[in-house]
């Protein structure tokens, strides 16, 4: 994955290599800046529990506390880092997930790039609950096959319908 975000703050490049992301660029117009950081979220945690693996943080303070993912650029604008993959989070309201942000401050602007979900069905909440039907939508989706062809179903129901 490459990312490149071009404007009239910054020029930025964005590669991934495996877990991690390289960031590359400069801040224009960087002596107006007293203060000029990059910073994500921690990456996933990948320990097992009843929960699951590489859930997203439940808040955007959980998501950055202890973080590791940090750069303070110099004065002369240049911005050359890695980070580990950040993870997701959630806002305040609950339902809105930021996907695998970088937020860029410059003094008291906040810009947020965000990256590709490397793990988009995993969520702390139900995706589309509602109504009781929500447990029987897959009856609804699969065929009527052998094994492997609903396994097969199954998994491409759930990413083409964003279903657990």
């Amino acid at each position: 994955m490459e990312k490149s975000i071009i404007n009239d703050l910054f020029d930025l490049t964005i590669k991934q290599k495996e877990n991690k992301i390289s960031i590359n660029g400069y801040i224009k117009n960087h002596n107006s800046y007293k203060k000029m950081v990059i910073i994500a979220p921690n990456p996933p945690d990948r320990r097992t529990s009843y929960s699951g693996t590489a859930l997203p943080f439940p808040s955007e303070d959980i998501a950055f506390e202890n973080t590791k993912n940090y750069f303070e650029i110099i004065k002369d604008g240049r911005i050359n880092t890695e980070f580990l993959y950040p993870n997701s989070y959630y806002t305040p309201d609950g339902y809105t997930k930021i996907k695998s942000p970088i937020l860029v401050y410059l003094d008291d602007k906040k810009i947020i790039v965000e990256l590709n979900d490397l793990c988009p069905l995993k969520t702390l909440r139900d995706r589309i609950r509602g109504n009781p039907s929500f447990y029987g939508t897959r009856e609804f989706l699969l065929p009527v096959a052998n094994a492997e062809d609903v396994m097969i179903s199954y998994a491409n129901a759930k990413v083409i319908n964003n279903i657990a």
